[in-house]
């Protein structure tokens, strides 16, 4: 037991990195029809999106996670967007609870509005679930999405362990995976 502990500390400069970048798909904004933002995260993933917004990339943001009776991390989220001039015909929240949810939503979304490109937003350690998620629910519509994720995140797949909440958030991701994996079939290094 002390030889793998031993191991597993000498390597940890290798295995903590590559940990990190199973997890992350390399973000690029696309011009969309909307730009979406999945619920959490906030404000870090509500800024990209309005920023992305101002810079011209989609005329919308839809924003996951408006739970039933409201949501305060939605709300502080069109709060926010209203304030630096989104304005409020452009910002459309969306009923989920969940990745998978919004999977769903998004797909449902995408087919009543006629959108045919999706520019989503979150951070790195949700990304690649997320976007396998996503793709299995848009599969077959013609609908393409692309990720793009916040330009300044406090930690990256290179030194998440260095940081308590990167520790906390990695590894909730990793546990979410082999859930969405056993529960949904969501095979995220096949996407």
């Amino acid at each position: 037991m002390l030889l793998t502990i031993a191991a597993l500390t000498v390597s940890a400069g290798w295995w903590l990195p590559a940990l990190g970048g199973l997890l992350a798909l390399e973000g690029r904004p696309a011009h969309a029809d909307a730009i979406v933002v999945l619920g959490g995260g906030f404000p870090l993933r509500d800024q990209h999106a309005i920023d992305l917004y101002r810079e011209g990339w989609a005329r919308e943001i839809w924003r996951t996670g408006d739970l039933p009776g409201g949501s305060v991390v939605l709300q502080k989220a069109r709060r926010l967007a209203l304030q630096q001039g989104v304005p409020e015909t452009a910002f459309v929240p969306v009923a989920t609870d969940s990745t998978w949810a919004d999977g769903r939503e998004i797909a449902r979304m995408a087919q009543e509005r006629h959108a045919q490109r999706l520019l989503i937003v979150t951070e790195w350690p949700h990304s690649r679930r997320a976007m396998c998620v996503i793709n299995r629910h848009l599969a077959g519509t013609g609908v393409v999405a692309f990720y793009d994720g916040p330009r300044h995140p406090p930690y990256t797949p290179s030194n998440w362990w260095r940081d308590p909440e990167g520790r906390r958030i990695v590894s909730g991701e990793m546990l979410k995976t082999i859930y969405y994996l056993l529960r949904f079939g969501v095979t995220p290094w096949a996407c």
